[in-house]
């Protein structure tokens, strides 16, 4: 029989250090002492080391993005005390904490736990905090309560307690009908409800299942693994697809330790039999009433989300009101500013979302011009939502030590250039911009209507230039669409960039009724990088 080759230091790790760390006896620690296979261990209960010794960064949890003003209070005053008076939202609609030092580690979590919150698999080679649409429960659109099949995901003990040691980070989405608001397709799973007639022509619902997608230096777009799944089996395909993952994700080579590689070398359609497979393993019956898709390439609609500041709830004369965070930086002024106001005019519920805003919820009616004057008054923006303002953005190198460009500088360059030009931004009208600092991609930038990756490029005299991959094109609805190289460029170069690419798409657009997504499809994206570099 042959000897079963050794395992990586990461595995030894997993299987060797406890993650359920005492940070109360962390904090007594010297910071040397700890040793870093330790300290890296931290990210299954949501703490990862900063780029700066001695400091950390923390991740809550807080499942399809919805968090209380209680709770978002108490984070407030903890980043008030602990992180330097900022919280930050993520792209995965969740807070974090940064600048906290290694001795106030455990008052943040503990803080936190008090209302009821946890940063239990914020981070680490676990099932990550599940996201969704920001509209969960108040959208027109909306098929099926999603709010339900999230919290079953999210405080699954399976999903949430046993299974904390996969090859790599698992995420997922689930969609509160078949649009793109919810990012399905980048996403390891992606669930969408459906509605069809039953045998006794009565409407009813049940979910689509997507599976394969995720972004990183090799992005992946998920496909449509069933079809229909009865909602009261949508749990057990979860847990099975954790399962296929734990069994089958590769543990020697890090890089390909994602459930879109075992999906993409399987295919979609033998990934759904292993499923099955699984799940008869464990004693399920009655499994026939899943169905395996008959066409594997997804179909997802348009996002909902476009501009609005202020969008019309299902509950009838209610709204959500948007509010814009730039850069996804909240300061504790704002921070409690925003509470305020959602326990005045709403319900004491915010959202966060995977644009880094937040919105307020269940306005109502009469009083949603007085809660628009308040925030303008406290110089918190509603307008500019996925226009030229709403820049999705990483914390960069000033931060973490995988980013090779400050983004947050390059970010702010775009929104004081470009997005303070607001005849301009409205001209171009619709329009995502994402920037990340490495490959990684933890802002999305492959998806973007114009992706910035970070680059470094190496002088002649051995200095290296800041710089930026531009991609174009990217989407997340029909079958999705990772977006493709138009050109490359220096930091100081970026903004000029831009403005050439944006205003040859106002220059050559058929009309204002053609966005910028559109015409780069009809344009192509050689066509538009020839002219811009000749330009």
């Amino acid at each position: 029989m042959p000897a079963k080759p050794e395992l990586t230091a990461v595995e030894r790790d997993k299987l060797e250090i406890d993650p359920d760390f005492d940070f109360r006896e962390i904090a007594k620690k010297q910071y040397d002492d700890i040793p870093p296979n330790v300290m890296a261990m931290f990210k299954w209960c949501g703490v990862y080391t900063q780029l700066q010794k001695g400091f950390f960064m923390i991740r809550l949890v807080t499942p399809g993005g919805l968090i209380t003003t209680k709770q978002f209070s108490r984070a407030v005053d903890l980043a008030e005390e602990f992180a330097q008076g900022e919280l930050c939202i993520t792209t995965r609609q969740t807070l974090q904490f940064h600048w906290v030092r290694q001795q106030d580690i455990y008052k943040v979590l503990e803080g936190m736990a008090d209302v009821g919150m946890t940063t239990k698999n914020g981070c680490g080679d676990v099932t990550r905090n599940t996201i969704s649409c920001s509209l969960q429960g108040v959208c027109p659109y909306e098929i099926d309560n999603a709010r339900s099949l999230i919290m079953e995901i999210a405080t699954d003990p399976e999903i949430r307690d046993q299974q904390r040691n996969l090859p790599r980070k698992h995420k997922i989405s689930v969609a509160g009908c078949e649009r793109s608001c919810a990012q399905t397709l980048m996403n390891c799973q992606g669930w969408t409800p459906v509605t069809r007639k039953s045998r006794k022509g009565e409407d009813e619902i049940g979910w689509k299942f997507h599976a394969g997608g995720g972004l990183g230096a090799r992005p992946y777009l998920g496909k449509v693994v069933f079809d229909w799944v009865p909602r009261d089996l949508a749990l057990y395909v979860a847990r099975a697809t954790i399962e296929a993952f734990r069994r089958h994700g590769d543990r020697r080579n890090r890089a390909l330790a994602r459930l879109k590689i075992v999906v993409d070398g399987m295919g979609p359609r033998a990934f759904g039999l292993l499923l099955l497979d699984i799940m008869r393993e464990r004693g399920l019956d009655d499994l026939q009433r899943i169905e395996i898709a008959k066409n594997h390439t997804p179909t997802i609609q348009p996002a909902f989300l476009d501009g609005q500041a202020v969008i019309a709830q299902r509950q009838k004369g209610f709204n959500t009101v948007r509010v814009r965070i730039p850069r996804s930086e909240i300061r504790t002024v704002r921070g409690r500013t925003i509470c305020r106001l959602a326990d005045q005019y709403g319900v004491g519920e915010i959202m966060l979302t995977s644009r880094q805003n937040v919105e307020i919820r269940h306005v109502p009616d009469e009083k949603v011009d007085t809660l628009l004057a308040e925030l303008r008054e406290a110089v918190l923006q509603t307008e500019g939502h996925e226009r030229i303002p709403d820049v999705v953005s990483c914390v960069g190198s000033t931060q973490c030590k995988l980013a090779v460009t400050d983004t947050p500088k390059s970010c702010f360059g775009i929104m004081e250039e470009l997005g303070a030009d607001e005849e301009f931004w409205k001209e171009v009208g619709s329009l995502r911009i994402n920037i990340t600092g490495c490959p990684n991609n933890c802002a999305h930038a492959w998806l973007g209507d114009i992706g910035l990756r970070g680059r470094r490029r190496r002088m002649e005299e051995g200095r290296n230039v800041e710089g930026y991959s531009v991609f174009l094109g990217g989407r997340l609805d029909g079958a999705g669409h990772i977006g493709e190289l138009v050109c490359e460029v220096d930091a100081a170069a970026l903004v000029p960039a831009l403005r050439r690419i944006l205003s040859l798409y106002l220059k050559e657009r058929t009309g204002r009724d053609e966005t910028f997504a559109a015409y780069v499809r009809r344009a192509t994206v050689d066509f538009i990088g020839e002219k811009v570099v000749a330009g």
